[in-house]
């Protein structure tokens, strides 16, 4: 047997350390008292540890009077927001930049769509990093605590090697390395639905539960999952492609070369087919379906109605496999589920599920597309957060 060894002064420090500055990044500034209650340390330990985040430029006290109480008024710990980190959403149709501040604010975005032909990876790479040029060219005095992106695919744990990006057409494609030597700075990516799930635990709709499916419908589909807490995502990372999940055995053929795959049933090219609109319009032109369909147009009502079944037959097994308290749904999941619950709840509901119905939350994502963005820019931080006294003293 191995000999225990207990929790050294600088480990138990930099420990708590973490959890005073994860907690003023999630939940804003926070007055010293706050802080001593809810980490269970003593006042004099707090003082110390926020005056050692003062000198790393990570926070800065505020004086905050108590109202209507008497006696000196409380020391408010608050992120610096001139530490910022990088977000990228790398979509299908589009590549979404934000400057994220510590704390949560975004303060800068770019949005470019993707022409056609222009998704091999080299030509992403240049994008990204032009999109992460001009964001930080406009925010002179800001230090760039680290890059976090967001792609639709399998992302390796150990490298960031894309490993299956089908709507991209990547396969094993270096786009971390890649974006990371371009840049000359760290590069974190994953997976689009992982860090959708992360950001809305975080900041969104799954906020206060620990077992948390995110489903997210553009193109292709994604699924991110939190069990107890923690990151499910398999032992190289690439648990949670739902969308390829069999539903279907005499369905069409999907892009990853299977039959009757969720995402050939749900995606939002399929409900434009159906409905008789072209494919590609992204959002809006699903917006539009939905608003025909409740006009009373027959064709753009059957297209809602059969994707919104194949939507609660597609949840249903993922309750059945994870029995999650909650289910957040984005992009187009999230459209459907607002114009047809009904028809999603009877398809969820007119088969066995282990967990009852009624155990488990459903709700549209409170970040709405911002979700894996939001998420990308958690990833980033994640170094910071665990390791404050790391952080470079460079801008």
């Amino acid at each position: 047997m191995p000999t225990p060894t207990g929790v050294g002064t600088e480990e138990l420090r930099r420990a708590n350390l973490r959890a005073i500055l994860q907690t003023v990044h999630t939940h804003g500034p926070t007055t010293r008292a706050a802080l001593t209650k809810q980490l269970g340390l003593n006042r004099s330990t707090i003082g110390a540890l926020t005056v050692e985040l003062q000198s790393l430029a990570l926070v800065s006290e505020e004086t905050a009077a108590v109202g209507g109480r008497s006696g000196r008024p409380s020391h408010l710990v608050v992120p610096r927001e001139d530490n910022v980190v990088v977000a990228v959403d790398v979509g299908v149709d589009r590549i979404s930049v934000a400057l994220v501040g510590l704390g949560g604010e975004v303060f800068e975005r770019r949005h470019r769509p993707h022409q056609r032909g222009e998704h091999d990876v080299d030509h992403v790479v240049d994008s990204v990093a032009q999109m992460i040029g001009d964001v930080l060219g406009g925010a002179p005095g800001r230090r760039c605590l680290g890059v976090g992106v967001a792609v639709p695919g399998a992302v390796r744990a150990g490298d960031g090697l894309v490993r299956f990006a089908p709507n991209l057409g990547w396969v094993d494609a270096p786009f971390t390395d890649l974006l990371s030597k371009r840049l000359g700075k760290p590069v974190s990516t994953g997976n689009d639905a992982n860090l959708g799930a992360l950001a809305e635990h975080v900041r969104g709709a799954a906020v206060g539960y620990s077992d948390v499916v995110y489903l997210s419908a553009s193109v292709g589909i994604g699924g991110g999952f939190l069990m107890g807490g923690r990151p499910l995502t398999g032992s190289s990372g690439y648990a949670g492609e739902v969308g390829h999940m069999q539903v279907d055995s005499g369905g069409p053929v999907c892009r990853c070369g299977a039959f009757g795959c969720w995402e050939t049933k749900i995606g939002e090219n399929v409900l434009l087919r159906r409905a008789g609109r072209l494919a590609g319009g992204g959002p809006p032109a699903v917006a539009e379906v939905i608003a025909a369909a409740q006009g009373g147009e027959v064709r753009a009502a059957e297209a809602v109605a059969e994707v919104a079944e194949w939507c609660g037959i597609g949840i249903r097994v993922i309750v059945n496999l994870f029995n999650p308290e909650v289910v957040v749904l984005g992009g187009s999941l999230a459209q459907i589920w607002r114009a047809a619950e009904d028809r999603v709840n009877d398809a969820l509901s007119r088969s066995t599920m282990m967990s009852p119905r009624e155990d488990v939350v459903i709700r549209a994502a409170a970040l709405h597309d911002d979700s894996p963005l939001i998420g990308a820019a958690e990833l980033a931080f994640a170094p910071v957060l665990d390791h404050p006294q790391a952080v470079p003293h460079a801008v």
